[in-house]
C-alpha cells in the first residue's frame, strides 16, 4: 500500500513523500471467502484485520473480536483500502492463511497486542501455529527526493 504526502506546494515546485508498506511479504497463501459483518453495527474493515470462520455459515468469515474468539483466528484480511460495511453486509474478500507477515501492520481487535495471552498462548503463538512468520519490518524509512 502506498501513502502519498505532499509537504510543499509552491507555484513552481512540489515536494511529495511516497511511502510503501506491505503486510504480506512472501510465501503467502490466500483463500477467497465472503466476509460478513456480524458486529451489530457499522464496521470499518481494515487491511490486516484478523478473521474467523463463521460457525453458522462455514463458507463465510467474520471479524475477530477481543474475547475468547481470538484463539480461533484462521487468517488475515487482504484488501487494498479500508471498507465500511453496514451491519449484516457482506463482501467477497481474500484472506491470508500462511506466510511472512509484517506484524506492525496487523489490525488486532480491541486492546489486544501480539503478547496478549489467550487460551494459555499469546496471540503471536496462535498466528505462528497457523503458519504465519511474523516479522517487524521497517526498511527504507528515509525519504529521498
Amino acid at each position: 500500500m502506498a501513502k502519498v504526502t505532499q509537504r510543499d506546494n509552491t507555484r513552481n515546485q512540489s515536494t511529495v513523500d511516497i511511502s510503501h508498506s506491505h503486510i504480506f511479504m512472501g510465501s503467502n497463501g490466500f483463500e477467497e471467502s465472503v466476509f460478513l459483518n456480524n458486529t451489530g453495527a457499522e464496521l470499518t474493515l481494515k487491511p490486516g484485520s484478523l478473521v474467523l470462520r463463521n460457525g453458522a455459515a462455514p463458507l463465510q468469515i467474520i471479524p475477530a473480536v477481543a474475547d475468547a474468539t481470538i484463539a480461533n483466528v484462521i487468517g488475515v484480511i487482504a484488501i487494498e483500502d479500508e471498507v465500511v460495511l453496514a451491519d449484516a453486509a457482506t463482501l467477497t474478500v481474500n484472506y491470508c492463511t500462511k506466510g511472512k507477515v509484517d506484524e506492525t501492520l496487523l489490525e488486532l481487535p480491541g486492546a489486544y497486542t501480539l503478547d496478549t495471552v489467550q487460551a494459555n498462548r499469546t496471540v503471536k503463538d496462535h498466528l505462528n501455529a497457523l503458519g504465519f512468520e511474523l516479522v517487524a519490518t521497517v526498511e527504507n524509512t528515509k525519504l529521498d527526493n
